[in-house]
């Protein structure tokens, strides 16, 4: 920014400099005129008294002798003299003898003359002759001083005109001094301090004008230098306290928004100042809208919770409440709540912590069934041991009756005729009344109890985690028989009422896998599907189960397709979470397609997905990676 002349340095250096010398000029002109003129009046009074002392005589013989021509010419003697404006000769009784008179002379200096030197000045003479005692006479001569000190005013004006002659070029090398030793670099130091920036970080520095490393500028320049130095030290301190303040910000807002719980905060009048990413999730308001709106605007679920709030604002009461039941989208969830007194900042409030803990209960509810589930396997493992063992003396002992009633054996021939009677007649009346076939019972139930027994303990006894090739025919085909001899629903369909129909690819490909994992998948679907027919009794042609298996040579897809009420359209994405599940109360977990999902996709890398059926139902589909 330029500056106006008449407020830079050098002009008022300048202007307070020649003031000065002016004044003090001024002021010694003014006393050389003062002594000037008091000379110049001594020399005025010399001069006329001169002029009279030379006429002295003749006018005293012309009064004395009242000659009037003689006195007349003594006055016009004394009018060459021009300063003279008046003359006037009387004798001793005041009678006029001779008179001469001029006006004065104009002048523009005739004001200042009159100042300092008078209007006019009159001088009398005392006329003495001889011996008389008394004078004989007068002379009265006016005298313009003006006239007189001409010279005065010339010599004046020439001490004036010089002085400010003088003043006026001092004041013109001064201001060029000024300006080239103060100015100047002034103006190079103002562009140095506007070129720098503080806030960069280039090292700028203030240039220091040549021949002043000593003297205040090279100072001042020195002094600037080590503040934009400190400026810079200070705007980098500052910036490193802002990006860590801001890193901490950041770190504390990820830190509240990753948190899994809802957190939010209120001031004393129950207005939100905190509101992190969970609770914009649960409450489906952003963070942006929520602020300063009262909680139960933007959270009426919290509504019964503002005793407590109230409580932890005015009070400082921490408290928690668990288990809270909120009702969502139809469903219910549970939730602890948690609130604690704010006091930070000078800010008063509330903290308010919401917990989802829906899942977290089921978890614990499964894992208290899963307990339940493996103590009752536990158990049913040793029936089954227990069972085992009659059902293999039943089965030795209807072997032993079968040979001991069938065939020519020597021993059944000696105990016939023992009895009166012949092994042709003892197999004759057994066979009339159908003995052999009711033996023949016996001994297929017995085996189909053992292969029950079998398969129980197969399915129970834990993983050995050992994968191995597998054909996923015969497993269906185990997993059909576990369910069908598992499998019952109160006061409704048995599996064996089922209609099962098998197509199946031949020379289908092994699967590497565990055998009880895939039987465990495979139950599960066939439980579901046999509780979607239940609930869908009126279906036209009874319950039916399509089981399909197709292969490849790099994948076995196994199809398990049923005609109960199917899957909702809306459902379809959600039925393999975990704890999803659409049956009353009480029956099952929601556990055994999220189960089977997690199994099929993170154990083989395989896929389990629904499609729905055109004429009713639902068809399961499972494909696996051969090898």
């Amino acid at each position: 920014m330029g500056i106006k002349r008449r407020h830079s340095l050098t002009y008022k250096q300048t202007l307070v400099t020649v003031m000065t010398v002016f004044v003090i000029g001024l002021a010694i002109s003014f006393y050389q005129i003062a002594v000037d003129l008091k000379q110049e009046r001594l020399r005025v009074d010399q001069m006329v008294n001169q002029v009279l002392h030379v006429l002295k005589s003749p006018a005293a013989q012309a009064a004395f002798n009242l000659d009037n021509s003689l006195a007349q010419q003594v006055v016009n003697g004394l009018f060459d003299y021009p300063p003279v404006l008046q003359v006037e000769i009387r004798d001793d009784v005041g009678g006029l003898l001779a008179m001469a008179h001029r006006s004065r002379v104009d002048s523009s200096m005739r004001w200042l003359a009159d100042i300092l030197v008078g209007n006019t000045k009159v001088y009398q003479l005392p006329l003495k002759w001889s011996e008389r005692v008394t004078p004989v006479g007068v002379v009265t001569v006016s005298v313009d001083p003006y006239l007189v000190t001409l010279g005065f005013f010339d010599r004046a004006r020439l001490v004036l005109l010089f002085s400010i002659v003088q003043i006026l070029v001092l004041a013109l090398l001064l201001s060029i001094i000024f300006y080239v030793t103060l100015t100047k670099p002034l103006m190079k130091t103002a562009a140095s301090f506007d070129a720098i920036n503080p806030a960069d970080n280039t090292g700028a520095r203030i240039t220091m004008p040549p021949g002043h490393e000593g003297d205040e500028i090279g100072l001042l320049v020195d002094k600037g230098n080590r503040v934009f130095e400190e400026y810079r030290q200070h705007i980098w301190q500052q910036e490193e306290a802002e990006a860590e303040l801001n890193r901490l910000r950041n770190l504390l807002s990820n830190v509240v928004d990753s948190m899994p719980s809802a957190l939010i905060c209120v001031d004393v009048d129950f207005r939100v100042i905190q509101w992190n990413r969970q609770a914009e999730q649960v409450t489906g308001i952003a963070a942006t809208q929520a602020a300063g709106q009262n909680l139960t605007s933007v959270f009426p679920r919290l509504a019964q919770e503002m005793g407590h709030i109230r409580g932890a604002i005015h009070k400082g009461l921490s408290s928690h409440d668990q288990r809270l039941k909120f009702t969502e989208e139809d469903a219910v969830r549970l939730y602890d709540v948690t609130i604690y007194p704010l006091t930070t900042n000078g800010i008063d409030g509330a903290v308010i912590r919401v917990d989802d803990v829906t899942e977290l209960v089921r978890i614990e509810e499964m894992m208290i069934q899963s307990e339940k589930m493996l103590s009752v396997g536990g158990l049913a493992a040793g029936m089954a041991h227990e069972i085992n063992n009659p059902l293999a003396g039943i089965l030795q002992n209807i072997q032993v009756m079968q040979n001991r009633i069938q065939g020519d054996l020597p021993g059944n021939i000696k105990a016939a005729e023992a009895c009166g009677t012949t092994i042709e007649s003892v197999a004759q009346y057994l066979a009339e009344r159908k003995v052999y076939d009711m033996i023949e019972r016996i001994r297929e139930y017995g085996k189909r109890a053992a292969k029950i027994v079998d398969n129980m303990l197969s399915f129970s006894r834990k993983s050995s985690r050992q994968m191995e090739p597998h054909d996923m025919i015969g497993l269906m085909e185990q997993s059909l028989e576990l369910a069908t001899n598992d499998y019952s629903l109160e006061g409704g369909l048995d599996f064996r009422q089922i209609e099962i129909i098998r197509d199946y690819d031949k020379d289908l490909p092994p699967v590497c896998c565990e055998a009880s994992q895939i039987q465990q998948v495979l139950f599960n679907l066939l439980k579901n599907g046999a509780q979607a027919m239940a609930e869908h009794r009126g279906s036209a042609g009874g319950s039916r189960f399509i089981l399909r298996i197709r292969g490849d040579s790099r994948s076995v897809r196994l199809e398990i397709e049923d005609n109960g009420v199917g899957v909702p359209e809306d459902q379809v994405k959600r039925i393999f979470e975990p704890f999803f599940t659409t049956k009353p109360i009480g029956v099952g977990t929601g556990l055994g397609l999220s189960v089977s999902y997690f199994i099929i996709k993170e154990n083989y890398g395989g896929d389990l997905f629904v499609e729905p059926v055109p004429s009713g139902g639902a068809c399961f589909i499972l494909q696996l990676p051969c090898g």
